[in-house]
């Protein structure tokens, strides 16, 4: 792989935050021993600096197709090994100052390949698949409930007029109609007595008796009669129909001896 120098320790020094910075001992590949760097992480580049304050990198390790394994030998304390797979690729071995720092650099370094992000990215859009399922299904259940609680909405009952019969105490008695509402009245209770009160004992109200409904109020007419205020003789429609037809001859009849 090749990289432009300048703008690879324009990327190392710029000011663009970086994952983390530290440093490590690292072992030289020809010089075995170990030297203390600084080294920054930024994306998928490790770089690496001979003091904080150096203004360039000497170094930098492109963290793509690798593994970050611990050393067990016994005799490198706190190190861990940078691996490739590709055949006669370098080795880069480090070591921290201490548990704790060679398991945060371990961590980073494991991380920072485009490969594991790519990874992550996969694992969160399914996972967010998952819950835009499962919320589009909450939603179909609600919408259905709602429909299925508005459909089946209670009718109210209805009380007619015409068809209700009211009836006192079962025993034959006079027959009465009012409006087309109709009960029976016990044998002996006189037209004159007042319907409002008990069937049964006084009108006092202090009786066992169950009260009828009020009499609805009697329809009024003119004088009993249902002819047309306009035209007398006219109580049915048939009769409306040939009076307004006569009017209309006659009106006819001029409007041709005029032309």
């Amino acid at each position: 792989m090749k990289l432009n120098e300048r703008s690879v320790a324009h990327y190392a020094t710029c000011n663009s935050p970086p994952d983390k910075t530290g440093f490590l001992f690292k072992k030289g590949e020809r010089n075995t021993a170990y030297h203390r760097r600084w080294f920054i992480l930024k994306g998928n580049m490790l770089f690496y600096f001979e003091e904080r304050e150096s203004r360039e990198p000497i170094g930098v390790i492109v963290l793509e197709g690798c593994t970050v394994e611990l050393c067990e030998s016994e005799s490198e304390e706190f190190a861990f090994a940078i691996k490739f797979d590709c055949v006669k690729a370098r080795v880069y071995k480090m070591a921290a100052e201490n548990q704790a720092a060679m398991e945060s650099w371990v961590k980073a370094l494991s991380r920072a390949s485009f490969d594991y992000m790519r990874l992550v990215v996969r694992e969160l859009e399914r996972q967010l698949e998952e819950v835009q399922e499962e919320a589009r299904s909450s939603q179909a259940k609600s919408k259905a409930k709602k429909q299925v609680q508005g459909g089946a909405s209670v009718q109210p009952a209805t009380f007619s007029l015409q068809n209700a019969a009211i009836t006192g105490p079962v025993q034959e008695g006079v027959s009465s109609r009012e409006n087309g509402v109709s009960w029976s009245k016990p044998i002996g209770v006189p037209n004159g007595v007042n319907e409002g009160c008990a069937w049964e004992g006084d009108c006092s109200g202090k009786g066992d008796g169950v009260r009828p409904p009020p009499v609805p109020p009697r329809r009024k007419t003119n004088g009993g009669s249902l002819e047309s205020p306009v035209s007398p003789g006219t109580g049915c429609f048939s009769k409306l129909h040939d009076w307004y037809g006569k009017e209309v001859a006659e009106l006819r009849i001029e409007w041709l001896q005029s032309q």
